[in-house]
């Protein structure tokens, strides 16, 4: 297993952790994604791994986009997450080379990139339902890192939001939400 396949395999279980502790009623609650649920949240995230299962599956580029519907979230989500994880398991997946989300890469470095969506969304989700994320900090820092070295493409791309300033001796999730946009005080 590559160290980019661990550290999304990490945040896509930051991801499951919350979608297995939202209550029924949390879905429709509006997240910090401005003008989405937490429903719209979890579409968003398994359009997303879906995409990237197709990827891995066949080397083919496929743009992500929501899923149509998740009337039960938490089957939806487990389709999504086992399907990603089965596909990028498979031999030979992770050496795919195109010309995907970010430009020419292996599905390992796009995975890399990717890594930040599932853990940044958990605390969306969180945040909707009253929820803690617990996300690593660790995987915050390097996803300041891929985020910094892209920050004004991933706002233009409307990714992220603009930055949120939080203090200078934050701790690294802090630093990390404040530069996607989110307040994490």
């Amino acid at each position: 297993m590559s160290e980019n396949l661990r550290n999304f395999t990490r945040s896509v279980y930051v991801f499951d952790a919350v979608v297995r502790r939202m209550p029924d009623e949390s879905w429709e609650s509006s997240s910090p994604c401005e003008g989405w649920t937490a429903r719209d949240v979890l579409k968003h995230q398994c359009g997303v791994l879906d995409a990237l299962a197709h990827i891995a599956r066949t080397g083919e580029m496929l743009p992500p986009q929501s899923i149509e519907s998740a009337d039960n979230p938490l089957d939806r989500w487990g389709e999504s997450r086992d399907g990603v994880l089965a596909a990028l398991d498979s031999p030979g997946a992770l050496q795919h080379e195109g010309k995907y989300w970010f430009g020419p890469m292996t599905v390992d470095g796009l995975i890399a990139f990717v890594q930040w969506d599932p853990m940044t969304h958990a605390w969306d989700l969180g945040q909707a339902a009253g929820i803690e994320a617990h996300v690593p900090a660790d995987l915050a820092e390097l996803s300041y890192n891929v985020i910094s070295g892209m920050h004004e493409t991933a706002i233009k791309w409307g990714l992220i939001s603009e930055p949120v300033e939080v203090p200078a001796d934050a701790d690294p999730v802090s630093r990390y939400l404040g530069l996607v946009g989110r307040d994490p005080s």
